[in-house]
């Protein structure tokens, strides 16, 4: 069997894929004859493959924009352009609605002809394909579109944040026909699977919950031993992680217990804004709190990192959140969390593990639940042992790929 994995970047390491993709890929090779990586982007730098792991490199040259136009056009030729049209008016006549399209179509039709011209060079029978795309995008929609064409191709997805909830994120075109026409779609929550199964009931079936997961670390991180508070956080700093907002409440909490002393790490973060943030810190923190943006690390050196020096207590306070690959990193290592009750937030966050915020705290409502890590010592080392239970119920790798693969081998079996 072959397995063809459509990624944003990955073998390339500027999406930060491989933080998933290089475990699971690994347990994948146990299940198929030969799997071929497709990538959509080609830049950044190529990480290294099991030698029996292809890379079709090829694929990323259909989507200059001069390429994009005649696919866009050619698309236009399938009625299920104008039954979404219709289907969303008169929100589908939106510009923004309208470049979306584009966008879309064109990549969608893109995929669709590269998927037909690969299988005839290989001379690969579609019974003998499984399509597997990485994120829920307008690759699905052409790969199914490929699928209509020849039913015994296997086509599948995973969906995680942004190409799955359309309130936050706008909607994706042609959404119930890419359902259609994929064979499984696999959210990383059971709050995305339930999403999925609300907003299109008609194809319940085919929509199943696959948790992604991190390796074990090989160790425990260590609480602080001297009476300081440190905190650590984990993301880039697009608004919706609200990196502000921590930074207020490190300063409201460091304001309101002045004998307290605070570090705050934050790793993360192009170095410019990184630059922005230390600046702030020198003009703003009091002289008890402390913080520090060493910027991006590798999953293996952040673990390290963790392992290293001691952590109490990970933050996050997004306003939005699929399943947050960092902190599946922190309670790996047994770190407790604080995050705010959004998204994939509430199924990491137990009360044996950690607290969870409102969906929008205030820095008073923060900086009061941090200063609660510093009286309730006791009970916030015994959510340490549970942040660990909650990485081997739930996001360990070896366990939630394997089954994985043997869901995906399953449905390629039908």
């Amino acid at each position: 069997m072959i397995l063809l994995i459509f990624t944003n970047a990955y073998p390339y390491d500027v999406m930060g894929e491989q933080t998933f993709l290089a475990g699971e890929i690994g347990i994948l090779r146990k299940y198929f004859d030969r799997i071929v990586l497709v990538p959509q982007n080609k830049y950044g730098k190529t990480l290294p493959l099991p030698p029996d792991v292809e890379a079709a490199l090829d694929f990323s040259a259909r989507f200059s924009f001069a390429k994009r136009i005649p696919a866009f056009l050619s698309s236009l030729s399938q009625k299920d352009v104008y039954d979404d049209i219709r289907g969303r008016f008169p929100g589908s006549l939106s510009p923004a609605y309208l470049k979306k399209m584009f966008f879309f179509l064109s990549a969608a039709r893109q995929t669709q002809h590269w998927l037909k011209n690969w299988m005839k060079k290989e001379n690969a029978s579609a019974r003998d394909v499984m399509c597997y795309s990485y994120w829920f995008t307008e690759i699905t929609m052409g790969l199914g579109w490929v699928r209509a064409e020849e039913p015994a191709l296997r086509v599948v997805s995973r969906a995680h944040g942004y190409d799955l909830y359309e309130e936050l994120y706008k909607p994706w075109p042609l959404r119930r026909k890419s359902i259609s026409l994929s064979d499984a779609v696999f959210a990383d929550s059971d709050i995305g699977a339930n999403y999925l199964r609300e907003k299109y009931p008609q194809f319940k079936e085919k929509y199943e919950a696959a948790l992604l997961g991190v390796p074990d670390p090989g160790g425990i991180a260590s609480p602080s031993s001297d009476g300081v508070l440190r905190l650590v956080s984990c993301s880039n700093f697009h608004p919706v992680k609200r990196i502000d907002l921590l930074f207020e409440s490190v300063v409201v909490a460091a304001k309101k217990r002045p004998a307290q002393r605070i570090k705050w790490t934050h790793f993360g973060g192009a170095e410019e804004i990184r630059r922005q943030y230390t600046q702030r810190v020198a003009g703003e923190f009091p002289a008890n709190a402390e913080a520090f943006f060493p910027g991006y690390q590798s999953q293996p050196e952040l673990i390290q990192t963790y392992l290293s020096n001691p952590a109490d207590v990970f933050l996050n306070v997004s306003s939005t959140e699929g399943t947050s690959v960092a902190m599946m990193e922190a309670v790996s290592c047994g770190i407790p969390v604080l995050a705010t009750a959004v998204g994939g937030n509430v199924e990491i966050v137990q009360e044996r593990n950690g607290v969870l915020l409102s969906e929008n705290p205030t820095p008073d409502e923060i900086a009061n639940a941090l200063l609660q890590v510093c009286d309730n010592r006791e009970r916030w080392l015994t959510k340490r042992q549970g942040s660990r239970e909650v990485w081997q119920e739930r996001y360990n790798e070896t366990t939630n790929f394997e089954a994985f693969a043997q869901k995906l081998v399953e449905i390629r079996k039908r």
